[in-house]
Order: C-alpha cells, then structure tokens, then sequence
C-alpha cells in the first residue's frame, strides 16, 4: 500500500470514529463535553491528513494511466 493510499485509509477509519463519537454525542444530548473535545481533536487529526493527502495531488498531476494531467 502505497503512503497515499495509506493516508486515504487512516482519512475513512477517522470519519468513521467521527461519525461513532458524533452519534453517542447525539444519545448524550449534546450534553458531553468529552465527547465534543474528543470530536474536535478527531476533526482536527482528519484536517492535518487531508493537507498531507492534497501535497500528494499538488506534487504529482499524473495518474497511473503515464500522462500528464493539469
């Protein structure tokens, strides 16, 4: 697995753990204030991955086809 593809995995299991904290946050009533932190420091941890994904687009405009796209 190549470190994009490892990035875009680890991108799916955070939104999963958001989605997961955001429904027990949601049965709490909105009344967890570790739940809300956990949820802020999970979308925190996804934004930081998804810059570190976009520096693989901004670095390479090929696909595996072997041309060049813009």
């Amino acid at each position: 697995m190549s470190e994009q593809e490892q990035i875009m995995d680890n991108l799916l299991n955070i939104d999963l753990e958001i989605i997961d904290s955001i429904r027990e946050l949601h049965k709490e009533n909105w009344n967890s204030d570790s739940l809300k932190q956990q949820v802020g420091d999970l979308l925190k941890i996804r934004d930081e991955m998804f810059e570190q994904l976009m520096k693989f687009s901004d670095d390479s405009h090929h696909c595996d086809c072997g041309h060049e796209h813009q």
